[in-house]
């Protein structure tokens, strides 16, 4: 098992609670969002350890990336006044 650290922002807060997680070694950032149950298209915009690891806002996710000890995970759903949250954005 490793440590890793979870952030959850925006409507992604309903799935889980921000704080360390532990997890089997190998894991990937898709088998959390799996044991969060967090469907992967509800994601607008992740990091791993600062670097985006979105491929697109709003869009998939870079879900192969293996975890280590350590690593902080932080995913949002979408931001307030963005196109993507339902708001016309002028």
């Amino acid at each position: 098992m490793i440590e890793i650290e979870l952030r959850l922002f925006n409507s992604l807060g309903r799935y889980g609670r921000s704080g360390p997680m532990q997890v089997p070694s190998s894991t990937t950032v898709g088998e959390v969002l799996e044991r969060l149950r967090v469907p992967a298209h509800k994601v607008y915009v992740s990091w791993l350890n600062g670097h985006n690891i979105s491929t697109a806002l709003g869009g998939a996710i870079e879900a192969h990336h293996e975890l280590k000890q350590g690593d902080v995970l932080a995913l949002s759903g979408p931001v307030p006044f963005s196109r993507s949250y339902g708001t016309p954005v002028c």
